[in-house]
């Protein structure tokens, strides 16, 4: 079941990985492009200025924006090439402050031409097509909520320039031939020709209306094509990579739906099976209508296990004698291997106890001795804790080691332990180990009350992880000690709950009760 769980995430995840893999970096490529193209171009604009002229169109302006531009895109071009290679680890935020400074410094720009320059007519129609190649560059590089951020901006900026351009404004061409003439009117021999001339010039230049080459507006159609192709290219070739890659990745969630559907059907099996297990263990466990045959003793029992199936294990067995065999004990783990090894221990306890002579160290020696047989075919690795008690005529013999037995006496107010550590060893781990058993005893007097339980009682853990312990585990024995046994069982294991509260178990829970009442 594992295995397939595996297999279908497995699936699941190449299936994410193909789709993800044709625009995983398709914003660096285009960002990285978009960079080196305003490098390269702004470069070659600014050696051609001043080469040609001396000195730039706009210099309040373009002595700022030429130099950040070309920083800034520079340095993003090479930050994002690195992170292309796999060569660099800088933080998330360098790439993000980089990839927005790149694109602010565009749209300033883009702000500036049609508000700062020596025609702001041409500007209205044609440097404001870069604020409109800005907004899919945005929207590519970025998200939609910034290019629509940036459109508004751009919708304000228009209005703004119309409003100081004037409505009543009109443009007015000249042809070749006024253009002629114009320029030699401004070299005339004539001095009120020339004047005239050249008191339209200034007029022409405080207006913002003079002409300009027609090899700029090449320059610059060529410019923002280039700047249009760039994003499109990349955008346009993902989307071929992830046309291709859609059948590939049907056919991995397909696979995937399979092994949900395989893993599904196996998960009902294995919870039938679970079911029946739990049924089988609680079917084997003691019944409280056998306690109630009991003479001498009253006795109340309960396990509450942590998942389906169980690895606490109890047992409440009579002889003929009169004299009667409590065994607890807990397999290491819980879940089904564990329910099983607890149903070996019930079946080797019953074999080698029921209307037998034996005494209770051989008894436990046999047990461990079947135990480590089983265990070593199943090969695994399980053991448990297991105590045997022999009660007869008012005396209790134990051996094994488990957890303490507690034991409150009718004339006492508090509870004591009894200790078990020096008894035995954990049972299963090798075949022979009657040289480290022992065996001990003490009295169970009228009125007098034996707790057993396994240690799922006392670490069972609160909200702020602190253990019910032992010794809450014995005040509550003390503050229900009378009532009957089972009332006492179920009153503890519901303090238990109540300490615990939203936590859920990650322990069994098994607590045995036994009063003498004759």
């Amino acid at each position: 079941m594992v295995k397939e769980s595996q297999k279908n995430k497995d699936a699941l995840h190449e299936a994410s990985l193909i789709l993800q893999a044709p625009y995983k970096n398709t914003k660096k490529k285009i960002l990285v492009a978009v960079n080196l193209s305003l490098v390269i171009i702004t470069s070659l604009h600014l050696a051609i200025q001043l080469i040609s002229f001396g000195h730039l169109p706009e210099p309040a302006r373009d002595m700022i924006m030429i130099p950040l531009t070309i920083g800034i895109h520079a340095f993003s071009a090479y930050h994002h090439s690195r992170l292309l290679a796999g060569k660099t680890n800088q933080p998330r935020w360098v790439s993000q402050v980089s990839t927005w400074a790149s694109l602010i410094t565009l749209q300033l720009f883009a702000l500036a031409t049609v508000h700062v320059n020596i025609n702001t007519a041409t500007s209205l129609i044609v440097d404001s097509a870069f604020s409109i190649i800005l907004v899919f560059i945005t929207g590519t590089v970025i998200n939609r909520n910034a290019a629509t951020v940036w459109l508004v901006i751009s919708l304000i900026s228009f209005f703004i320039a119309y409003g100081n351009r004037g409505s009543s404004f009109e443009y007015h061409l000249m042809t070749q031939q006024e253009v002629k003439e114009y320029k030699q009117n401004l070299k005339s021999p004539n001095r009120k020709v020339r004047q005239a001339a050249r008191k339209r010039q200034e007029i022409v230049k405080k207006e913002k209306i003079e002409p300009l080459s027609i090899k700029l507006y090449l320059s610059v159609c060529l410019i923002f094509l280039l700047l249009a192709f760039l994003p499109t290219f990349f955008q346009a070739s993902m989307i071929g990579q992830v046309l291709k890659t859609i059948p590939r990745a049907i056919e991995k969630i397909e696979l995937a739906a399979d092994e949900k559907n395989l893993l599904k059907k196996e998960n009902v099996r294995m919870s039938m099976e679970l079911d029946i297990a739990k049924h089988i263990q609680k079917m084997v466990l003691p019944r409280e209508e056998e306690f109630m045959a009991f003479k001498g003793l009253e006795i109340g029992a309960r396990m509450d296990t942590a998942t389906e199936v169980g690895g606490d294990f109890y047992e409440v067995l009579p002889q003929k004698d009169g004299s009667i065999y409590f065994g607890i004990g807990d397999v290491t783990d819980h879940g089904l291997q564990s329910g099983v090894v607890m149903l070996m221990t019930q079946a080797a306890f019953r074999a080698t106890l029921d209307n037998s002579d034996i005494d209770i160290t051989s008894a436990l020696n046999q047990i461990n001795s079947i135990l480590h047989q089983n265990i070593s075919r199943m090969k695994d690795q399980r053991n448990l804790t297991l105590s045997l008690l022999h009660y007869h005529n008012g005396t209790v013999s134990m051996t094994g080691q488990h957890e303490t037995v507690i034991l409150l006496r009718s004339k006492e107010d508090f509870a004591e332990q009894i200790d078990t550590m020096d008894l035995g060893l954990y049972v299963g781990l090798i075949d022979d180990f009657s040289d480290h058993v022992q065996e001990s005893s003490f009295d169970l007097e009228t009125g007098d009350i034996m707790l057993l339980y396994t240690d799922g009682a006392t670490e069972a853990l609160n909200s702020a992880d602190r253990e019910f312990g032992i010794q809450g585990l014995m005040q509550a024995l003390e503050r229900h000690r009378h009532h009957p046994s089972q009332q006492i069982v179920n009153n503890i294991i519901d303090e238990i709950y109540e300490y615990t509260g939203k936590t859920d178990p990650e322990d069994d829970i098994t607590i045995v009760v036994v009063r003498r009442t004759a």
